[in-house]
Protein backbone atom coordinates (compact mmCIF):
# COMPACT_ATOMS: atom_id res chain seq x y z
CA UNK A 1 0.00 0.00 0.00
CA UNK A 2 2.84 2.48 0.76
CA UNK A 3 3.83 2.23 -3.23
CA UNK A 4 0.50 2.65 -3.87
CA UNK A 5 0.32 6.03 -1.88
CA UNK A 6 3.37 7.19 -2.21
CA UNK A 7 2.74 9.31 -5.82
CA UNK A 8 0.25 11.06 -4.85
CA UNK A 9 1.29 12.07 -1.55
CA UNK A 10 4.82 13.75 -3.32
CA UNK A 11 2.35 15.05 -6.25
CA UNK A 12 0.21 16.85 -3.16
CA UNK A 13 3.48 18.38 -1.95
CA UNK A 14 5.34 19.62 -5.01
CA UNK A 15 1.43 21.58 -5.84
CA UNK A 16 1.13 22.56 -2.38
CA UNK A 17 3.87 24.21 -1.10
CA UNK A 18 4.33 21.91 1.55
CA UNK A 19 7.66 20.91 3.75
CA UNK A 20 9.63 18.94 2.81
CA UNK A 21 9.71 21.03 -0.31
CA UNK A 22 9.46 18.26 -3.74
CA UNK A 23 10.60 20.46 -6.87
CA UNK A 24 8.92 19.67 -10.01
CA UNK A 25 10.91 18.69 -12.90
CA UNK A 26 10.46 18.82 -16.74
CA UNK A 27 10.10 15.43 -18.54
CA UNK A 28 13.19 14.44 -20.75
CA UNK A 29 13.65 12.40 -23.69
CA UNK A 30 16.22 9.57 -24.63
CA UNK A 31 16.31 10.45 -28.13
CA UNK A 32 18.13 14.03 -28.16
CA UNK A 33 19.13 14.00 -32.07
CA UNK A 34 15.29 13.72 -33.14
CA UNK A 35 14.08 15.83 -30.21
CA UNK A 36 16.66 18.50 -30.38
CA UNK A 37 13.87 21.53 -30.53
CA UNK A 38 12.51 20.87 -27.12
CA UNK A 39 15.56 21.24 -25.38
CA UNK A 40 16.66 24.32 -27.27
CA UNK A 41 14.24 26.91 -29.82
CA UNK A 42 17.45 27.46 -31.62
CA UNK A 43 16.60 24.15 -33.76
CA UNK A 44 13.63 25.27 -35.03
CA UNK A 45 14.00 26.00 -38.85
CA UNK A 46 17.06 23.79 -38.67
CA UNK A 47 16.51 21.11 -41.15
CA UNK A 48 15.84 24.26 -43.64
CA UNK A 49 12.63 23.07 -44.62
CA UNK A 50 9.18 21.62 -43.58
CA UNK A 51 9.51 19.27 -40.30
CA UNK A 52 6.33 17.28 -38.69
CA UNK A 53 7.13 15.63 -35.58
CA UNK A 54 5.84 13.46 -33.00
CA UNK A 55 7.65 11.76 -29.94
CA UNK A 56 5.69 9.44 -27.52
CA UNK A 57 7.25 8.16 -24.22
CA UNK A 58 6.50 6.21 -21.54
CA UNK A 59 8.46 5.56 -18.37
CA UNK A 60 8.93 3.30 -15.73
CA UNK A 61 5.57 0.72 -17.29
CA UNK A 62 5.95 -1.34 -13.52
CA UNK A 63 4.75 1.60 -11.78
CA UNK A 64 0.68 0.69 -10.45
CA UNK A 65 -1.47 2.62 -12.78
CA UNK A 66 -3.11 2.11 -16.33
CA UNK A 67 -2.44 -0.78 -18.75
CA UNK A 68 -1.69 1.89 -21.35
CA UNK A 69 -0.08 4.06 -22.14
CA UNK A 70 1.50 3.91 -18.28
CA UNK A 71 0.78 6.13 -15.37
CA UNK A 72 3.92 8.00 -16.40
CA UNK A 73 3.82 9.08 -20.42
CA UNK A 74 4.79 12.04 -22.70
CA UNK A 75 3.65 13.28 -25.89
CA UNK A 76 5.44 15.58 -27.75
CA UNK A 77 4.58 16.96 -31.25
CA UNK A 78 5.41 19.89 -33.39
CA UNK A 79 6.09 21.88 -36.77
CA UNK A 80 8.42 24.03 -37.77
CA UNK A 81 9.17 25.63 -41.08
CA UNK A 82 12.69 27.60 -42.20
CA UNK A 83 11.99 31.05 -44.02
CA UNK A 84 14.59 32.78 -46.41
CA UNK A 85 15.05 35.57 -48.41
CA UNK A 86 18.23 36.25 -49.95
CA UNK A 87 21.24 35.20 -48.31
CA UNK A 88 20.41 37.91 -45.63
CA UNK A 89 17.92 36.38 -43.54
CA UNK A 90 17.18 33.33 -42.51
CA UNK A 91 14.61 31.95 -39.73
CA UNK A 92 12.86 29.28 -38.83
CA UNK A 93 9.29 29.57 -37.46
CA UNK A 94 7.13 26.53 -35.25
CA UNK A 95 3.98 25.41 -33.05
CA UNK A 96 4.92 22.98 -30.77
CA UNK A 97 2.04 20.70 -28.21
CA UNK A 98 3.39 18.43 -24.89
CA UNK A 99 1.17 16.58 -22.48
CA UNK A 100 3.22 14.33 -19.52
CA UNK A 101 0.53 11.93 -17.67
CA UNK A 102 1.84 11.28 -13.88
CA UNK A 103 0.54 9.24 -11.07
CA UNK A 104 -2.44 7.26 -12.73
CA UNK A 105 -3.86 10.55 -14.49
CA UNK A 106 -3.82 12.36 -11.11
CA UNK A 107 -1.76 15.22 -12.54
CA UNK A 108 -1.59 16.42 -16.53
CA UNK A 109 0.31 19.33 -17.84
CA UNK A 110 -0.09 20.24 -21.22
CA UNK A 111 1.77 22.99 -22.71
CA UNK A 112 1.32 24.75 -26.27
CA UNK A 113 3.10 27.74 -27.94
CA UNK A 114 5.33 28.49 -30.57
CA UNK A 115 8.51 29.34 -31.31
CA UNK A 116 11.14 31.74 -33.37
CA UNK A 117 14.76 31.10 -34.51
CA UNK A 118 17.09 33.47 -36.67
CA UNK A 119 20.05 31.65 -38.15
CA UNK A 120 23.47 33.97 -38.91
CA UNK A 121 25.57 32.75 -41.25
CA UNK A 122 29.38 33.86 -39.20
CA UNK A 123 31.06 32.32 -42.44
CA UNK A 124 30.46 30.97 -45.78
CA UNK A 125 30.97 27.71 -47.36
CA UNK A 126 32.98 27.61 -50.82
CA UNK A 127 32.15 24.55 -51.15
CA UNK A 128 28.53 24.20 -50.87
CA UNK A 129 25.44 25.79 -49.64
CA UNK A 130 25.54 25.26 -46.53
CA UNK A 131 27.17 27.55 -44.27
CA UNK A 132 30.76 27.15 -42.63
CA UNK A 133 29.63 28.69 -39.01
CA UNK A 134 26.29 29.30 -37.80
CA UNK A 135 24.93 31.24 -35.09
CA UNK A 136 21.45 30.53 -34.32
CA UNK A 137 19.49 32.44 -31.63
CA UNK A 138 16.04 31.21 -30.79
CA UNK A 139 12.72 31.53 -27.95
CA UNK A 140 9.87 29.83 -27.01
CA UNK A 141 6.53 31.41 -25.49
CA UNK A 142 4.35 28.88 -24.13
CA UNK A 143 1.37 28.46 -22.38
CA UNK A 144 0.95 25.92 -19.29
CA UNK A 145 -1.93 24.21 -18.06
CA UNK A 146 -2.01 22.09 -15.18
CA UNK A 147 -4.69 19.68 -14.40
CA UNK A 148 -5.01 17.64 -11.08
CA UNK A 149 -7.79 15.55 -9.42
CA UNK A 150 -8.17 15.82 -5.85
CA UNK A 151 -10.77 13.13 -5.14
CA UNK A 152 -8.51 10.47 -6.54
CA UNK A 153 -5.76 11.66 -3.98
CA UNK A 154 -5.15 10.16 -0.86
CA UNK A 155 -4.04 12.86 2.26
CA UNK A 156 -1.95 11.74 5.33
CA UNK A 157 -4.69 12.12 7.32
CA UNK A 158 -6.84 9.23 5.81
CA UNK A 159 -4.59 6.97 6.94
CA UNK A 160 -4.64 4.59 9.65
CA UNK A 161 -1.86 2.67 10.88
CA UNK A 162 -4.52 -0.63 11.22
CA UNK A 163 -7.44 -0.13 8.74
CA UNK A 164 -5.23 1.95 5.68
CA UNK A 165 -7.70 4.25 4.70
CA UNK A 166 -10.19 5.59 6.57
CA UNK A 167 -12.84 8.93 6.58
CA UNK A 168 -12.74 11.83 4.56
CA UNK A 169 -9.87 14.15 4.79
CA UNK A 170 -9.97 17.85 6.46
CA UNK A 171 -8.06 19.28 3.08
CA UNK A 172 -10.57 21.10 1.24
CA UNK A 173 -10.06 20.95 -1.94
CA UNK A 174 -12.31 18.82 -4.35
CA UNK A 175 -13.27 18.31 -8.21
CA UNK A 176 -10.68 18.88 -11.19
CA UNK A 177 -8.59 21.86 -10.17
CA UNK A 178 -6.67 23.78 -12.88
CA UNK A 179 -4.07 26.39 -13.33
CA UNK A 180 -2.94 28.27 -16.38
CA UNK A 181 0.45 30.07 -16.22
CA UNK A 182 2.75 31.83 -19.05
CA UNK A 183 6.46 31.30 -19.66
CA UNK A 184 9.51 31.35 -22.02
CA UNK A 185 12.27 29.61 -23.06
CA UNK A 186 15.43 30.55 -24.56
CA UNK A 187 18.29 28.62 -26.49
CA UNK A 188 21.42 29.52 -28.97
CA UNK A 189 23.16 27.07 -31.02
CA UNK A 190 26.62 27.39 -32.98
CA UNK A 191 27.43 25.05 -35.84
CA UNK A 192 30.79 24.46 -37.77
CA UNK A 193 31.77 22.28 -40.81
CA UNK A 194 35.14 22.50 -40.05
CA UNK A 195 37.31 23.98 -43.22
CA UNK A 196 34.06 23.45 -44.88
CA UNK A 197 35.75 19.98 -46.09
CA UNK A 198 32.09 18.36 -44.91
CA UNK A 199 34.23 15.71 -42.93
CA UNK A 200 33.97 17.23 -39.33
CA UNK A 201 30.82 18.96 -37.87
CA UNK A 202 30.70 20.44 -34.65
CA UNK A 203 27.57 21.60 -32.77
CA UNK A 204 27.36 23.67 -29.22
CA UNK A 205 24.10 24.63 -27.75
CA UNK A 206 23.06 26.20 -24.48
CA UNK A 207 19.35 26.68 -23.28
CA UNK A 208 17.35 28.22 -20.52
CA UNK A 209 13.71 26.93 -19.97
CA UNK A 210 11.33 28.40 -17.82
CA UNK A 211 12.85 32.23 -17.78
CA UNK A 212 9.50 33.68 -16.07
CA UNK A 213 9.75 30.78 -13.43
CA UNK A 214 5.47 30.55 -13.12
CA UNK A 215 4.32 29.76 -9.73
CA UNK A 216 2.70 25.87 -9.80
CA UNK A 217 0.92 26.25 -6.79
CA UNK A 218 -2.73 24.74 -7.23
CA UNK A 219 -3.96 26.56 -4.02
CA UNK A 220 -2.80 30.28 -4.44
CA UNK A 221 0.30 29.19 -2.14
CA UNK A 222 2.80 32.31 -2.70
CA UNK A 223 5.85 30.41 -1.46
CA UNK A 224 9.03 30.20 -3.37
CA UNK A 225 8.93 26.37 -3.22
CA UNK A 226 5.92 26.48 -5.22
CA UNK A 227 8.03 28.47 -8.12
CA UNK A 228 8.41 26.44 -11.30
CA UNK A 229 12.19 26.64 -11.33
CA UNK A 230 14.49 27.41 -14.18
CA UNK A 231 15.88 24.76 -16.33
CA UNK A 232 19.70 24.64 -17.85
CA UNK A 233 20.98 22.34 -21.07
CA UNK A 234 24.15 22.07 -22.66
CA UNK A 235 24.76 20.10 -25.35
CA UNK A 236 27.58 19.12 -27.84
CA UNK A 237 27.48 17.06 -30.96
CA UNK A 238 30.43 15.97 -33.02
CA UNK A 239 30.77 13.40 -36.59
CA UNK A 240 33.76 12.62 -38.21
CA UNK A 241 33.20 11.09 -42.18
CA UNK A 242 35.44 8.61 -41.86
CA UNK A 243 34.72 7.00 -45.81
CA UNK A 244 33.40 8.95 -48.55
CA UNK A 245 29.94 9.78 -47.11
CA UNK A 246 28.98 6.12 -46.16
CA UNK A 247 30.30 6.03 -42.54
CA UNK A 248 29.93 8.68 -39.73
CA UNK A 249 31.25 8.00 -36.34
CA UNK A 250 30.50 10.93 -33.16
CA UNK A 251 29.06 11.44 -29.91
CA UNK A 252 26.49 13.36 -28.45
CA UNK A 253 26.85 14.96 -24.55
CA UNK A 254 23.67 16.75 -23.41
CA UNK A 255 24.00 18.23 -19.48
CA UNK A 256 20.43 18.96 -17.91
CA UNK A 257 20.16 21.06 -14.47
CA UNK A 258 16.59 21.99 -13.05
CA UNK A 259 17.06 22.93 -8.69
CA UNK A 260 18.12 19.93 -7.39
CA UNK A 261 17.66 17.31 -10.23
CA UNK A 262 21.05 16.59 -12.56
CA UNK A 263 21.53 14.49 -16.09
CA UNK A 264 24.28 14.13 -18.11
CA UNK A 265 23.46 11.73 -21.10
CA UNK A 266 27.02 10.90 -23.04
CA UNK A 267 27.39 8.00 -26.22
CA UNK A 268 28.39 7.41 -29.42
CA UNK A 269 26.73 8.06 -32.56
CA UNK A 270 27.55 5.51 -35.71
CA UNK A 271 25.51 6.67 -38.93
CA UNK A 272 25.74 4.64 -42.13
CA UNK A 273 25.12 4.90 -45.34
CA UNK A 274 25.19 2.25 -47.88
CA UNK A 275 25.50 3.64 -51.49
CA UNK A 276 27.52 7.23 -49.76
CA UNK A 277 25.68 9.25 -52.59
CA UNK A 278 24.29 12.72 -51.58
CA UNK A 279 20.74 11.95 -49.87
CA UNK A 280 19.81 11.33 -46.49
CA UNK A 281 21.97 8.70 -44.49
CA UNK A 282 19.20 6.20 -43.47
CA UNK A 283 20.51 4.36 -40.64
CA UNK A 284 21.27 5.86 -37.31
CA UNK A 285 22.49 3.52 -34.41
CA UNK A 286 23.47 5.25 -30.69
CA UNK A 287 24.42 3.90 -27.10
CA UNK A 288 24.56 6.62 -24.70
CA UNK A 289 25.26 5.97 -20.47
CA UNK A 290 22.97 8.66 -18.56
CA UNK A 291 23.83 9.91 -14.95
CA UNK A 292 20.78 10.82 -13.09
CA UNK A 293 22.04 12.99 -10.11
CA UNK A 294 19.43 13.97 -7.20
CA UNK A 295 20.73 14.65 -3.99
CA UNK A 296 18.61 12.76 -1.14
CA UNK A 297 17.06 10.20 -3.47
CA UNK A 298 17.12 7.46 -5.25
CA UNK A 299 19.67 7.64 -8.63
CA UNK A 300 18.62 6.43 -11.75
CA UNK A 301 21.40 5.28 -13.98
CA UNK A 302 20.82 4.04 -17.32
CA UNK A 303 22.28 2.65 -20.52
CA UNK A 304 20.11 4.01 -23.37
CA UNK A 305 19.63 2.32 -27.15
CA UNK A 306 18.45 4.51 -30.14
CA UNK A 307 17.86 3.50 -33.85
CA UNK A 308 16.49 5.39 -36.50
CA UNK A 309 15.84 4.38 -40.32
CA UNK A 310 15.25 7.88 -42.35
CA UNK A 311 13.79 7.30 -46.10
CA UNK A 312 12.90 9.33 -48.88
CA UNK A 313 9.93 9.15 -51.09
CA UNK A 314 8.12 11.09 -53.80
CA UNK A 315 8.76 12.07 -57.36
CA UNK A 316 8.51 15.75 -56.70
CA UNK A 317 9.27 16.54 -53.15
CA UNK A 318 11.74 14.37 -52.21
CA UNK A 319 10.26 14.04 -48.47
CA UNK A 320 12.15 12.79 -45.95
CA UNK A 321 10.45 10.16 -43.37
CA UNK A 322 12.15 9.18 -40.52
CA UNK A 323 10.76 6.71 -37.15
CA UNK A 324 13.16 6.47 -33.96
CA UNK A 325 12.46 3.85 -31.32
CA UNK A 326 14.93 3.79 -28.05
CA UNK A 327 14.83 1.66 -24.99
CA UNK A 328 16.21 2.63 -20.73
CA UNK A 329 17.80 -0.31 -19.30
CA UNK A 330 18.30 1.54 -15.94
CA UNK A 331 21.44 -0.30 -13.80
CA UNK A 332 20.86 1.36 -10.28
CA UNK A 333 18.92 2.46 -7.87
CA UNK A 334 15.46 1.02 -8.75
CA UNK A 335 16.79 -0.51 -12.08
CA UNK A 336 15.05 -3.24 -13.79
CA UNK A 337 12.14 -3.45 -11.50
CA UNK A 338 10.37 -0.50 -13.36
CA UNK A 339 11.10 -1.93 -16.38
CA UNK A 340 12.57 1.06 -17.86
CA UNK A 341 11.19 4.03 -21.04
CA UNK A 342 10.53 3.36 -24.10
CA UNK A 343 10.55 6.36 -26.65
CA UNK A 344 8.95 6.00 -30.16
CA UNK A 345 9.40 9.05 -32.99
CA UNK A 346 7.93 9.46 -36.05
CA UNK A 347 8.28 12.65 -38.62
CA UNK A 348 8.89 13.84 -41.96
CA UNK A 349 10.86 17.02 -43.53
CA UNK A 350 9.64 18.77 -46.49
CA UNK A 351 12.11 20.81 -48.67
CA UNK A 352 11.41 23.80 -49.23
CA UNK A 353 10.69 25.26 -53.29
CA UNK A 354 14.16 25.65 -54.85
CA UNK A 355 15.97 23.42 -52.28
CA UNK A 356 17.15 20.07 -54.18
CA UNK A 357 20.56 19.35 -52.21
CA UNK A 358 20.93 17.76 -49.36
CA UNK A 359 23.57 18.00 -46.29
CA UNK A 360 26.13 15.55 -45.83
CA UNK A 361 25.92 16.13 -42.48
CA UNK A 362 24.11 13.60 -41.00
CA UNK A 363 22.81 15.68 -38.16
CA UNK A 364 20.68 17.43 -40.99
CA UNK A 365 18.54 16.66 -44.27
CA UNK A 366 18.40 19.85 -46.36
Amino acid sequence: MAKLLLQPMLIVLMLVGLKPVCWAQDPTFSQFNVNQAYYNAAYFGYHKGYQMAATYRTQWPNVPGKVFPGPLSTYYAMFNGYLQTGKSYAAGVGLFALQNIEGQGFLKTTTVGVAYAQHLNIKGNRKGTSPRTQLSLGFKPYVNIYSIDWDRLVFSDQLDINQGIVGQSAFNQTGIGTKLTFDTDFGLLLKNDFKGNHKWYNELGFAMAHILSPSISMTGSSNSSSRLPRKYVASYRTTVNLSKNKVFAGSTIVFENQQDFYHINTGIDLYYNPTGAATVIPFWISVMNRLSIAPSLGNTNALIASIQYKWLMGKKTKAAYYIAFSADLPYSGLALNTKGAYELSLGIIIPNKGQSQYSRCPHGTF
